[in-house]
């Protein structure tokens, strides 16, 4: 469920440029020479995007504090999937009320449901009393319900109304696309609603080591280097576009010392899975 509010770029790019994000720096790859043309305030909202989403999760947590989302069924209907989760949490006091919210790729925060409790078996419930939100029965487990594109993620905070310190963050990624190569894993997260912004995240590398990074479009190669973060993870940012192209295919490749995922993503067009 793509929102209006989500950044666009009215640039024109020739290929990829790829943002390596680290906590204090980054590193802008390009496969030939060309004018990205983003003004300095894109390239600002493009960084803080971006690093919410590569943070987006447990390291934005309270200490202690974990969420899950658990998927209870999934059906079809006219155009659309519907995925309902359960919500759940450990390390969020059972005697506090909290807030749902969505949190849109714009970054754009929805308020979703006030009066949320947790429960003892740490469930996210309606208890149906005062000051809280109302079910079908009193304490009533909370069924979130939503559809998305390919890659599209959900992101989700529960923050205490009595205590704004609780917090919890979590993010679900109903229709995924993903390549696991001997332990690596890379996967693309939608940045912006057709792909124009595209985030590549990966896990299971050997830390800190030295990346090779190669993607194609188009016949239009790009080649770069990147180092693997202290926990295996990689994270980088792709503006797939091609000049004279509307839409289109990437490929991506990620080389570590003993591993080497490639996979592909779409960009230009957006359709509900």
């Amino acid at each position: 469920m793509l929102d209006s509010g989500t950044m666009r770029f009215t640039c024109r790019v020739l290929f990829a440029m790829v943002l390596s994000f680290s906590c204090s720096a980054q590193t802008v790859q390009k496969s030939s020479p060309t004018n990205q043309d983003l003004t300095p305030e894109q390239m600002a909202a493009l960084t803080k995007l971006a690093n919410l989403q590569r943070s987006y999760g447990s390291k934005m947590n309270s200490v202690g504090v974990e969420l899950a989302l658990k998927e209870i069924a999934r059906w079809h209907a006219s155009d659309r999937t519907f995925v309902k989760y359960s919500l759940h949490a450990t390390g969020m006091p059972t005697n506090l009320v909290y807030s749902l919210s969505k949190v849109q790729i714009s970054g754009k925060v929805l308020p979703q449901l006030d009066g949320v409790t947790i429960d003892s078996e740490g469930r996210a419930i309606c208890a149906g009393r005062k000051g809280t939100c109302s079910g079908s029965t009193p304490d009533s487990p909370i069924e979130l319900v939503f559809f998305a594109g390919k890659s599209e993620p959900i992101r989700l905070a529960l923050t205490s109304k009595d205590d704004p310190s609780i917090k919890g963050f979590i993010q679900a990624i109903p229709f995924p696309n993903t390549v696991t190569d001997r332990g690596c894993t890379l996967q693309t997260i939608l940045g912006t609603p057709k792909g124009e912004v595209t985030y590549v995240q990966g896990s299971g590398f050997q830390p800190n080591e030295e990346l090779t990074m190669d993607s194609e479009s188009y016949g239009e190669k790009n080649h770069g280097t990147a180092k693997a973060e202290a926990d295996g993870t990689y994270f980088a940012v792709a503006l797939p576009n091609i000049l004279g192209k509307t839409s289109g295919t990437t490929t991506w490749s990620v080389k570590g010392k003993n591993c080497n995922p490639v996979f592909s993503f779409t960009w230009g067009t957006y359709h509900l899975e």
